[in-house]
């Protein structure tokens, strides 16, 4: 090798060295930030000698990216659901608690059995009163419980899909900051590196598939195959309020609809599938179990007129058949019968009707009550829990749902967590910085440095030496 060539050698040496510990201090500097790929300093040979850096290469696996990403949106969905039942788990109570609807009725129950054993005494009607009354408002209770997981799943589908439509055109703005880039530059690196902080927010919320082209713009696309983003355009999610679905370009995206084309994971799937089918099924279990209240008491109470309520009313009301829907956030106890409302308690022995009281050991309607709710009631069957149960049954079977229901969604999303952190450890382990690695690459670029340095350093000696001959 000549001189010159020797020179060349060396001098472009020192050069690649030098972004070479650039990208490596780079790569420290940003090891614990999140989103941030290892770069790397790829090199080639020059013509006539000497290398030279080609550009910022990212480390990235489309494949683990994909994924990792999938993982996120089915644990996000599970945790979603199992969030949003958590209170209400705790309002419904369980079924062996004494302040929970099973352990309402069951003291209801008993209240009443002690006033048939003696109908005279004043303590135990009263007692039985304010029994019925605490049932009516644990279920008033797990009926706004309800109300208020739709209200705050609802406000969620709003907040998501405008999340969503953001994100989207952030991301096809980052397509077209990327396709001006040329080549495998530091800023081409940082965009994508924001790329894959959006794509993965973007699946917490939606699960999603994405391509790339040959100028590295992404396209994206829901599971269903329903475009969101292609090249620098973005598809408009839309949410209807009145029918809860959601649609692209009038396109139906909603989970779980027959021949849509969305996405089945995700917080905005498990939102959608508690305001299109578990919120309005639990309702109507609630609703049920107030009716059979409603209808079996004015049943069992022949002191009344037509029409009149009975103990239990629907905000005061005889039960009506056409306002069944949310009537366990309306159900109350007749004043009829509370003394703090202006009623008597003694009108649980006589009958919500009686004007005036009867024979004291007169517990014909107690009787009644009490073989009512031993009885077997009929439900309705699209309340999932069986036909024809007793009032007590019912009442275990509808906790058992509610609670297994937020458990099992629960519980999935912890296992389901585990497999999305197995997915996240194989991806950092591929595109994260390992500090360790990058230290031995500072000793290798000292390293190089330092020989590079001592070649030009011998080329000047013997330049000079060369100079001192001719002399």
């Amino acid at each position: 090798m000549g001189i010159t060539a020797a020179f060349n050698a060396s001098r472009t040496g020192l050069a690649a060295v030098e972004s070479w510990s650039e990208m490596t201090s780079s790569n420290i500097a940003n090891a614990s930030r999140a989103g941030y790929s290892k770069r790397s300093a790829p090199m080639t040979s020059l013509p006539g000698g000497g290398v030279a850096v080609t550009g910022y290469a990212r480390a990235a696996d489309a494949r683990l990216e994909q994924a990792h990403r999938q993982e996120i949106s089915r644990v996000a969905g599970r945790e979603v659901v199992a969030s949003a039942l958590a209170s209400h788990a705790v309002v419904l109570g369980e079924i062996d608690s004494d302040t929970g609807l099973h352990g309402r009725l069951a003291t209801f129950q008993s209240a009443l059995d002690a006033v048939a054993s003696d109908p005279a005494q004043p303590a135990l009607q009263e007692s039985a009163v304010k029994a019925a009354v605490a049932m009516a408002s644990t279920l008033r209770g797990a009926a706004d419980s309800l109300a208020l997981i739709e209200s705050d799943t609802r406000a969620g589908v709003r907040s998501d899909v405008s999340q969503i439509n953001e994100t989207l055109t952030d991301i096809a703005e980052i397509n077209r900051q990327i396709s001006r880039e040329n080549g495998p530059t530091e800023r081409r690196a940082a965009l994508e590196d924001n790329l894959s902080t959006k794509l993965d927010g973007l699946s917490e919320i939606l699960d999603i598939r994405t391509s790339f082209d040959a100028g590295g713009r992404i396209s994206i696309f829901t599971t269903g195959g329903a475009p969101l983003v292609e090249n620098d355009s973005v598809r408009v999610l839309k949410f209807d309020e009145q029918t809860d679905r959601l649609s692209i370009d009038g396109v139906d995206v909603t989970p779980g609809s027959v021949g849509s084309r969305g996405s089945e994971e995700g917080r905005l799937a498990g939102r959608l599938g508690l305001l299109g089918g578990d919120l309005p099924r639990m309702q109507l279990q609630l609703d049920e179990m107030a009716r059979a209240l409603v209808q079996g008491f004015e049943a069992a109470d022949d002191s009344l007129a037509a029409g009149q309520p009975g103990l239990f009313t629907d905000g005061g009301d005889a039960y009506s058949a056409a306002d069944l829907t949310g009537l366990a956030s309306r159900i109350a106890v007749s004043d009829a019968v509370r003394s703090d409302a202006g009623g008597g308690a003694w009108r649980l022995r006589d009958g919500v009707g009686a004007v005036a009281q009867g024979p004291a050991s007169d517990g014909r309607r107690i009787d009644g009550y009490v073989t009512m709710l031993a009885g077997t009631t009929s439900f309705d069957e699209s309340a999932g829990l069986g036909q024809n149960r007793t009032l007590a049954d019912f009442a275990a079977g509808l906790i058992a749902d509610h609670q297994q229901m937020r458990n099992t969604a629960r519980d999935e999303a912890e296992a389901l967590g585990a497999g999305r952190d197995a997915a996240e450890a194989a991806r950092s382990a591929v595109q994260g910085v390992n500090i360790d690695e990058e230290l031995q690459q500072l000793m290798l670029i000292e390293q190089s440095y330092s020989a590079n340095a001592t070649v030009m350093k011998t080329l000047g000696e013997m330049m000079d030496t060369l100079l001192a001959a001719v002399r």
